[in-house]
């Protein structure tokens, strides 16, 4: 590796950590933290803690028959309608061969019977109940009109969506963490059978630790994903100091070895699941990528003391993301790609701003790329 190649990586990895520079003072301040992500569907900070941050505003799709040709209102094999979510909402019980279980996987089917399908991927305290896309956002009323297929995996949680070097301990349960192989290769199956999603015809965002996912999937996976979204990412893994921050973060959620996921900090596979790192395998795909500016905006007005606790730990998640968002941008930006950039002047980690990302990304990217307008 030539020096300067080691030197534009430095520099990349100091960037990431710039914009949280005054923010963070230690890595243990990242622990508990990423329970911003979940919203009014988790506790927040310890366990059973109260003042959860407001889920997004509830969002208005246009009118029209929701089901004009009757594909929405089928139940596929393994599937039953999600009662609370509604708009044709299904889960459904899809096998893993290897994780060796039944995954649950959300889906609202295309309006049109359209090819095109949507990957939705969770934070990193996913539960197990429902993917936080149809309860603490509104994707599912976000793209009710329109002709692509919504695909939210549930469950996952502190897994980045990837293949497991060991087995992961959850509780007692010793399970298989094979993630990246259910949704690149077990999951388009079922998909294309039974919901008519095309294997090579998606698209696939993420927030947060899905963020991240998304954009480490569609680098190694670009015939199955021609478009990307990121929002409040981090972007840059194998930076200073993530090597302690991320496994912190994972512990405090599932009090297991974090390092039987990649292996030990500097290990191969940390940088073959960091987007920066795989820039260029993403600079031919249409990417929408977002974080805001760490500054409480229009959805943080805490009212209690735990509320001002999670609205500090959603301050430093996010300006480690915009951080490192900045530093996988200058990357980008060394040569011709697609991506756009959005930068929110206000906005800490919380699902408010990532619902509205979600709605940008769909009118900029997403529909136009999968040609999933209604028609």
């Amino acid at each position: 590796m030539s020096q300067t190649t080691l030197r534009r990586k430095f520099a990349a990895g100091l960037t990431a950590l710039a914009t949280a520079a005054g923010l963070v003072v230690g890595a243990p301040a990242l622990v508990g933290a990423q329970a911003t992500e979940q919203g009014s569907s988790a506790s927040l900070g310890s366990a059973g803690s109260a003042g959860a941050p407001p889920a997004a505003p509830a969002f208005r799709p246009a009118g029209g028959n929701e089901d004009p040709r009757g594909n929405r209102g089928v139940l596929r094999p393994g599937c039953w309608y999600d009662e609370q979510a509604r708009s044709w909402v299904q889960f459904c019980n899809v096998w893993s061969n290897s994780m060796n279980r039944d995954i649950k996987v959300q889906v609202q089917p295309a309006r049109f019977n359209g090819d095109a399908g949507l990957y939705l991927l969770d934070g990193l305290r996913a539960r197990e109940e429902w993917n936080a896309w149809t309860r603490d956002a509104q994707a599912h009323r976000i793209f009710l009109q329109d002709n692509i297929t919504l695909v939210m995996p549930v469950g996952g949680q502190v897994s980045f969506y990837s293949d497991w070097d060991r087995p992961i301990n959850l509780g007692g349960r010793l399970l298989e963490y094979k993630w990246e192989t259910f949704l690149t290769s077990e999951l388009p199956g079922y998909l294309a059978e039974h919901f008519g999603v095309n294997p090579q015809n998606n698209a696939i965002a993420g927030l947060s630790m899905g963020g991240s996912a998304a954009a480490t999937l569609a680098a190694k996976h670009p015939t199955q994903f021609k478009q990307v979204s990121v929002f409040s990412g981090y972007m840059n893994p194998t930076a200073p100091g993530m090597y302690t921050m991320i496994p912190l973060a994972m512990f405090d959620q599932c009090k297991c070895d974090p390092f039987a996921m990649w292996g030990l900090p500097g290990s191969p596979r940390w940088g073959q699941n960091d987007p920066l790192l795989n820039a260029d395998k993403l600079r031919d795909i249409p990417m929408y990528v977002t974080a805001g500016s760490a500054i409480p905006g229009r959805y943080d007005q805490p009212s209690s003391l735990q509320a001002v606790f999670n609205t500090f730990n959603g301050i430093i998640l996010e300006g480690l993301s915009r951080g490192s968002t900045i530093a996988f941008q200058n990357t980008l930006n060394a040569r011709p790609n697609q991506a756009t950039f959005d930068y929110r002047t206000t906005g800490i980690h919380g699902w408010g701003y990532w619902n509205d990302d979600l709605i940008a990304a769909r009118s900029a990217q997403i529909l136009p790329v999968m040609n999933a307008f209604a028609w």
